[in-house]
């Protein structure tokens, strides 16, 4: 995981937004903000009480905020999960997690625990309940150890939700051309959860779509093993499972989370 200059890549992101729609048709453009005022109304288009929602977020849980920055959705949290839960936020840098300190001490956020990750592991305490990666997914360079750590991490049927700025066509090349540009198509996304042995949940590709377009994906850590078939003398029939057959056989007790996200309005 990269350090994580959040701030830039959205406003780069907003910018490059504007000038993609600005060749729609008037009735079909997006209403937008300029992208110096994101910041100021971010509470409004992040949409951070749905995201809590498909995290299943509830008292009691151990959650872990991953390039938490500077804890915009680690104080949501932390106020969800409650005094009997914990929240764990996860940054590289050290300012960040110095920033996120003071605002644990300022805030009197008595369940928030900094961690300091790596560009290759969050080092979460595990078991969690669930993993949240906000803006930032499309910065971790070595992306596929990163994601079997937190699959490691998560207790089996807990949840990882990402959100991440949407790949515009302006750029619809390869994976690195797309995060170059501080984006990423949420099929890439797809493939590499599934890769790294996760269900997935749910996918909205339009989750926000003003001032900037991101999209959400809920994955699942599966929550057993598929039981092997047998023949009538109780021989089992399926062939052993190794590497990829493993996670590949997982299955999930419960398609019923997260419910439906409406769209942005």
């Amino acid at each position: 995981m990269q350090h994580l200059n959040i701030r830039r890549a959205v406003a780069a992101v907003a910018a490059a937004t504007l000038v993609a729609t600005a060749a729609l048709p008037t009735h079909a453009q997006p209403a937008r903000s300029p992208a110096g005022d994101i910041w100021a109304t971010r509470d409004q288009w992040q949409r951070v009480p749905e995201i809590l929602t498909a995290l299943g977020a509830a008292p009691g849980q151990r959650i872990a905020d991953i390039a938490a920055g500077q804890g915009f959705l680690t104080r949501p949290l932390s106020r969800r999960v409650g005094r009997s839960g914990r929240v764990f936020a996860v940054e590289i840098s050290e300012d960040a997690r110095r920033a996120l300190i003071e605002l644990a001490e300022r805030g009197t956020l008595g369940n928030v625990e900094v961690v300091a990750g790596t560009e290759s592991d969050p080092r979460i305490p595990g078991p969690i309940d669930g993993a949240v990666v906000l803006n930032a997914y499309h910065e971790m360079a070595d992306h596929a150890t990163m994601l079997e750590a937190i699959r490691n991490a998560l207790r089996p049927g807990g949840l990882l939700v990402m959100v991440d700025n949407t790949n515009l066509g302006a750029w619809a090349g390869s994976r690195r051309e797309q995060v170059s540009h501080h984006s990423i198509d949420p099929a890439f996304v797809e493939a590499e959860l599934r890769a790294a042995g996760f269900e997935i949940a749910a996918r909205q590709d339009e989750f926000i779509v003003q001032p900037i377009r991101q999209w959400l994906i809920v994955a699942r850590r599966p929550a057993r093993l598929r039981s092997a078939a047998k023949d009538p003398d109780g021989q089992s029939t399926s062939p052993p499972l190794t590497g990829v057959g493993i996670l590949l056989a997982w299955v999930v007790p419960s398609p019923s989370w997260p419910p439906p996200l409406a769209p942005q309005q």
